[in-house]
């Protein structure tokens, strides 16, 4: 199409300037990595797999992706640096949860990964084998069940505030400081370098995502500067280019693997922005693009109030769902609502109010997954496991059984899986 073709230039000229570029973070071409670590990195025993040749878009609608669920807090929980599978509170993964997100429906599956806590000593960055080997039991288990597989850099990247950094993949750091940047991007790379030479042999079921909502403490827009984050989005821009070159580097299946791409924050107005590029990619065709939503964060994440639905509130969907069909969708570049969801109000007090909050979670969740459909989007819906206490309370699925943990979590599956298909 005439469009992407020239869609295709705008992203080769800017890769171009940022190659050249040298700003105060110390930003040069990524695509010079060559860094070679004293030990070949691991690569898991698994027999290659035939890939096919096929477009993200046209693999996505060929294999009936429609819609997915999030393993959250699990392989992302982390507690004192590390990463930890069982330490948020859920049981360790088994074959059960798969078999029962497949059969409840879902076509795939975001494994989130926290990596920190796992790591020798640089330059080399050695992932240990244990952590390997659990990610890689994780990823059959889902393919073992019918189910595509994602998997991320998740909580390595965490700032849950301004001047708060829990993981290393800094961006607040890597902005201000020259050293930082480097230092993070070369942590970076070898991240993915081992990732993708682990699983190289793994067929392109399996698929790779850059990163997981990095932002500077500002939740979308820079909290350093009071407007839109220049300089932040261009670290997001040239990191997703390293990930893309690392990952093809790695050989194998890697080179044709289908990598999904986010935006500063993973957010859906920065996605639309023009700040946000797609790599360069010497396998063409082969992005998926990626944005969170939680829409008003009031009610779906805070539950500061039960009542949603009016005709506003779902217009509001719409109109923020619409620009992805025409800017992604109709050039053949698929996008998935990598998390999503609304967590459940309780309000023991006041019996009433409860069933307004659960009443409108349901419409909340329907709007997305019916709005997600109309416009070509695959929604994935965020589930912690959570149902009880103060935290938020996005879990559907008892993780040991893998069946719904109640009348109201199988009513929801039901209506997610409904509105895609």
């Amino acid at each position: 199409m005439i469009f992407r073709k020239t869609l295709f230039i705008i992203f080769a000229i800017f890769a171009l300037l940022v190659a050249d570029c040298r700003s105060s973070v110390g930003g040069g071409a990524e695509s010079t990595y060559n860094y070679v670590p004293s030990q070949p990195d691991r690569i898991r025993e698994y027999p290659l797999e035939t890939v096919s040749d096929k477009t993200a878009f046209n693999y996505f609608k060929d294999e009936k992706i429609f819609s997915g669920w999030n393993l959250g807090n699990t392989l992302d929980s982390y507690s004192g640096g590390v990463g930890s599978e069982t330490v948020w509170g859920n049981p360790p993964i088994n074959k059960e949860i798969m078999v029962g997100v497949k059969k409840a429906g879902f076509d795939i599956i975001r494994i989130p990964i926290t990596w920190m806590g796992h790591f020798g000593m640089p330059p080399d960055y050695r992932i240990g084998s244990d952590r390997l080997e659990r990610v890689a039991e994780a990823v059959d288990m889902a393919r073992n069940a019918g189910l595509k597989v994602i998997i991320n850099i998740h909580h390595d990247g965490s700032s849950p505030q301004e001047g708060r950094d829990d993981g290393w993949l800094s961006i607040a750091k890597a902005v201000k400081n020259k050293g930082d940047y480097e230092k993070i991007t070369h942590q970076f790379a070898r991240v993915w370098d081992q990732v993708s030479a682990y699983f190289k042999n793994y067929g392109d079921w399996l698929m790779f995502e850059s990163m997981n909502e990095i932002h500077d403490g500002g939740w979308g827009w820079s909290s350093s500067f009071q407007a839109a984050p220049k300089l932040q989005t261009d670290i997001i821009n040239k990191w997703n280019q390293l990930f893309t070159d690392r990952v093809r580097a790695a050989g194998g299946n890697n080179t044709s693997r289908y990598l999904i791409i986010p935006a500063y924050c993973t957010q859906p107005q920065q996605t639309i922005a023009g700040t946000f590029v797609l790599p360069i990619d010497s396998t063409p065709n082969k992005q998926v693009v990626t944005f969170h939503y939680y829409d008003p964060y009031e009610f779906s994440i805070a539950g500061k109030y039960p009542a949603w639905g009016t005709d506003g509130d779902k217009q509001k969907i719409d109109g923020d769902f619409a620009p992805f069909k025409r800017i992604f969708i109709d050039n053949d570049i698929p996008v998935i609502i990598g998390e999503t969801g609304a967590a459940l109000q309780l309000y023991p007090n006041d019996k009433g109010v409860e069933t307004q909050a659960r009443q409108s979670r349901y419409n909340y969740i329907s709007c997305i997954f019916a709005a997600a459909k109309k416009y070509g989007l695959v929604p994935i819906y965020w589930d912690n496991g959570v149902t009880s206490g103060n935290g938020e309370k996005f879990g559907l699925f008892d993780r040991r059984t893998g069946q719904a943990n109640s009348a109201d979590s199988s009513a929801l599956i039901n209506v997610m899986i409904n509105s895609v298909k």
